[in-house]
């Protein structure tokens, strides 16, 4: 059975070669026909797909550092704050991108965009960083083979969820 780090490194360099899409997405919003289709789908990933993600790490795999590591305080404290800021922040992604797609597009709403789509480029970027080296050897490290499969298990409950919403 896979590691359940493993299996969100692998998201991880998914979501990585998205967020390299929309970054050259973002820098060709003045080329509307060009880019409408492809900024669309990424909208709609980041939208909606992209959130399984987290629901895994939160409803998975933080809650097994209860055992050796106080939620309120350190790695786990910070990586769900910037789960809320990558929420707010795609929020006002998704906000502009509706109106880009629709009948408002206008510098302002390009800017919006660029805004927004840069810092949560950067921020998820960063966040990714920081799990893949720095979180996911502390659970590899203190996580048992039981907890790991649990995790696993989870993960896959997760996924069959998503499955039956879409």
């Amino acid at each position: 059975m896979a590691k359940p780090t493993d299996l969100l490194k692998e998201e991880h360099k998914a979501v990585l070669q998205r967020l390299a899409d929309l970054e050259q997405i973002i820098n060709d919003l003045d080329q509307k026909e060009k880019v409408s289709a492809k900024l669309k789908e990424l909208g709609s990933f980041f939208d909606t797909e992209f959130w399984v993600h987290f629901d895994k790490e939160e409803k998975a795999l933080f809650p097994e550092f209860d055992n050796f590591m106080p939620r309120g305080a350190g790695p786990i404290a910070v990586m769900l704050e910037e789960h809320v800021v990558l929420r707010k922040t795609n929020a006002d992604f998704q906000q502009a991108v509706a109106k880009y797609l629709g009948n408002a597009d206008t510098a302002e709403t390009r800017r919006a965009i660029y805004q927004s789509g840069s810092h949560f480029i950067g921020t998820l970027r960063d966040h990714i960083f920081k799990e893949d080296n720095i979180l996911f050897r502390m659970a590899e490290i203190h996580l048992n083979a039981g907890q790991m499969e649990k995790v696993t298990l989870l993960f896959a409950d997760i996924d069959r969820a998503k499955q039956v919403k879409a």
